[in-house]
Formats: C-alpha cells, structure tokens, sequence
C-alpha cells in the first residue's frame, strides 16, 4: 500500500507500476496490506533479470508476520476487488478505475479496500469491507469521504459478518406479488447510513439496495371496527428511503443490477421501486381500512323492516257543523231512519174492495 496517494501497489498484477516511485524506505512510504509493517522498495533495475518486490526486513530472510489465514484472506480480497473492477469496467467501458485502501489492517480485522471511479458522470467511491468491520475502521471510512464524491459502502452479502437474515416481506407492486429479503443491520452499517452514505450489498452481478422498515399501527377511525381477527391487519409497515432512516426495525434489500454502481442512469429504476413501495404502503391501509368499515357495518344490529301505514282519509269538512255557520230547521231535521212516524187512523178494511171486484151472478 502506498500511504501517501492510499493506492493500492500490486506487483503481479501491474510490475512496472513502481517505475514511478521512489525506492527503499521513503520515510515509511509503504505498509505491508497483510499485517501493516513499513517496507522497503526494491528495484525497480535496468538489469533484466531483476524483479521489483517490497521488503518487510533487509538483513534477515523476508517474511511477514501474518498468519497464513490472514495473508489468504487478503489476497482473496485483492483479487475480489480486481474482479469486481473489471466487471464494471466491462458495463461501462469509459470509467477508469483504480484499486486503494481505505482502512489498514487490524489484529484479526482484514484490511477495507476500495475501487475509485472516474467516470463521465462524476467520480465515486466503492468501499469494499472484508470479514468483520471495526469500529475504528468505519471511523476511518467517515473522516476520509468527501462530499463531492458518491461513496459506497459495499458488502458481501455471503459474509456472515455483513448479513443478518430477518426474514421476508411480501408486497404487491404493478400487480404482482414481490418477496424482499430483510435484514437486522450491524451498529457500524447504521452508523455508516445516518452519515449519508450510500451502504448497500452484492450478491454475484446483483446489487441491494436498503430502505427501512418502520412498524406502524393504524389509528380507527369512525364507522371502523379491528377487533378480533382485524387485530392483526391494524399493525403494517412503512418505509424509508433513499437511505434507512434511523430508528428503522428491519432493512429491506431490493435488487437492481450491479452495473449500476457504474452507470447512475440505471438508479433510477431504484427510485421508481422506491415509490412503487411506498405505493404498495398507501394500497395496503386503504384496502384494511376498507375491511375495517365492512367488519363494522356487520356488527350493527339489524332493524326489523317497518309496517306500511294503513291511509286514513280525512273527514269532508261540510259534514261538521261550525260553531259560527247558520243552519235551516231543515238542515237540523234528524235522518229519515230516526224520525218517529206521526198519528194516522187505521187502515181501511179491505173486505169491501174484494166484494167489489166480484162479479154479479
């Protein structure tokens, strides 16, 4: 490592990159990546038979104190990055990129390397944290960012340092049916998050991309009703976007091709599955809320359907006298069925009618 551009010096995989360095031990220029020893440069000669290399000591046999684990792990790690370099270099082939570090090696903590982007669209940065990531190294990661360079953070999502499984969350999205892993971030990726930092995870050529995870409860509002079975649709989640917000429960991973760290074009298909959550967020109370109304209308007790009212057709008003109208003795007569019939004489016999009407003999 050269301390003083923070590249990375790889001689096998560039050996005339040294040409421009100065040799020996250049006031403690260069550090050994594998356990952080100052070395000394050797070379580069005009002889032929001469191969540049670096030094941890000039009088005894050259050795690094690491162990064998910790020397495998980084060079696992240096080809991890030149790997990852080269893919993103084959998806935007104008982007120029370089291999650093960000963060020394610590006892038993491996080395932060870093990829530094120059691309068309402005320069960026891409850590890349290998095992387990202190304390003091995410210290370091945050006092060397600046403002005018996108920083990634990007982890393994295979690393059981950098990846804690919580789970599942189904959303509906554009009409189909989407399953999002959760995770349970470590302290120094929340801390990383808060200082707007872009943390994210790969996962072969996939990259993640977090958003969080909010619990929320819905308030009742009136004519709803969550009671029983309804109890569990009253309780939901919200997120929280570009970054995890703080005081987020879970994270979310949402998938998105690993070129787009070197094409920003492509992040904004991240923005538009954003807003399709948040979306999905709004459908979800709107459709409970919903049930809610339903469960209560059905808990209402149900009236008895009422009886048709028979029509009462009002009185003629001539039929009632007034006390202010004039009526005739006539008009005051008693009905003909109630008038008492007057004195007559009795009724003629009718024997002699019948003699009459006989005939003379």
């Amino acid at each position: 490592m050269d301390t003083a551009t923070g590249l990375l010096v790889d001689l096998r995989h560039a050996p005339d990159s040294v040409r421009a360095l100065p040799r020996g031990r250049a006031s403690g220029r260069y550090s050994c990546l594998a356990c952080g020893r100052a070395l000394e440069l050797c070379g580069p000669r005009d002889h032929a038979d001469f191969t540049s290399r670096f030094r941890h000591t000039r009088h005894e046999i050259d050795r690094c104190p690491a162990s064998a684990e910790q020397l495998a792990r980084v060079r696992a790690a240096v080809a991890d990055a030149r790997a990852l370099a080269e893919h993103l270099v084959a998806a935007a082939p104008g982007v120029v990129i370089q291999a650093a570090v960000t963060a020394t090696a610590e006892p038993e903590v491996m080395p932060v390397l870093a990829l530094r982007l120059e691309a068309p669209s402005g320069a960026g940065v891409i850590h890349l944290p290998h095992g387990e990531l202190s304390d003091h190294q995410v210290d370091r990661i945050l006092a060397g960012r600046d403002t005018a360079t996108r920083q990634w953070v990007l982890f393994d999502r295979h690393d059981g340092a950098h990846y804690r499984a919580a789970g599942q969350v189904r959303v509906r999205t554009r009409r189909q049916d989407r399953r999002i892993d959760k995770i349970i971030p470590t302290f120094g990726q929340r801390r990383l998050a808060q200082a707007q930092l872009a943390v994210a995870w790969r996962d072969g050529g996939t990259l993640l991309l977090p958003f969080g995870g909010h619990p929320i409860t819905y308030s009742p509002r009136a004519g709803e009703d969550w009671s029983g079975s309804g109890a569990s649709w009253q309780r939901d989640w919200k997120i929280s976007h570009p970054r995890p917000a703080d005081g987020a429960a879970w994270w979310g991973l949402l998938p998105l091709p690993l070129r787009a760290l070197a094409a920003p074009a492509l992040l904004g298909a991240a923005v538009t599955a954003m807003a399709d959550l948040e979306a999905a967020q709004t459908g979800r109370e709107a459709y409970r809320r919903g049930k809610a109304r339903e469960r209560y209308a059905q808990q209402q007790p149900r009236r008895a359907p009422a009886r048709p009212q028979q029509l009462v057709l009002p009185l003629p008003t001539d039929t009632a006298p007034s006390p202010d109208s004039t009526i005739s003795a006539a008009d005051q007569a008693p009905p003909l069925a109630t008038q008492i019939p007057a004195a007559a004489g009795p009724e003629p016999d009718p024997e002699p009618a019948v003699q009459e009407c006989r005939p003379r003999r």
